[in-house]
């Protein structure tokens, strides 16, 4: 008996282990992308998105593009890119998306994320929802 609670306590730890151990690996990289913008905006009119991208291990500079990603029939769709603007030091870095004929899905929200590939990875920022009017 208690050799089955035991191959059954080592199974459990195994699991957990293979579920938490991408989620552990993941803030490993350094970097972290925060999307920002408005909420609601009128239906035909530009959306200005503002990603922040801080990167303790400086893998910034040079001409690194983020990639701003739509939400669009349930796939990710690359919409624009843009060069980062990093701060003196090349730890904190700045775009600013202008996007101008948002795609809402049929509930009339559009779903935003930014990435930006760097050497220890592709990192991916928050989704950002924005309500069409």
């Amino acid at each position: 008996m208690k050799l089955k609670s035991l191959a059954l306590a080592v199974l459990v730890a195994a699991l957990v282990l293979v579920v938490l151990a991408p989620a552990a690996s993941a803030g490993t990289t350094g970097v972290s992308i925060k999307l920002k913008g408005p909420s609601h905006v009128a239906d035909g009119s530009a959306i200005k998105l503002t990603a922040t991208i801080k990167d303790s291990l400086k893998y910034g500079g040079g001409g690194r593009v983020a990639v701003l990603l739509q939400n669009k029939n349930g796939h990710l769709r690359r919409i624009a890119s843009k060069t980062v603007a990093w701060e003196v030091g090349g730890s904190i870095g700045f775009v600013i998306f202008n996007h101008i004929y948002p795609t809402p899905s049929a509930m009339g929200i559009a779903a935003y994320r930014v990435a930006w590939r760097n050497p220890a990875g592709v990192t991916r920022s928050n989704v950002w929802r924005v309500e069409i009017d």
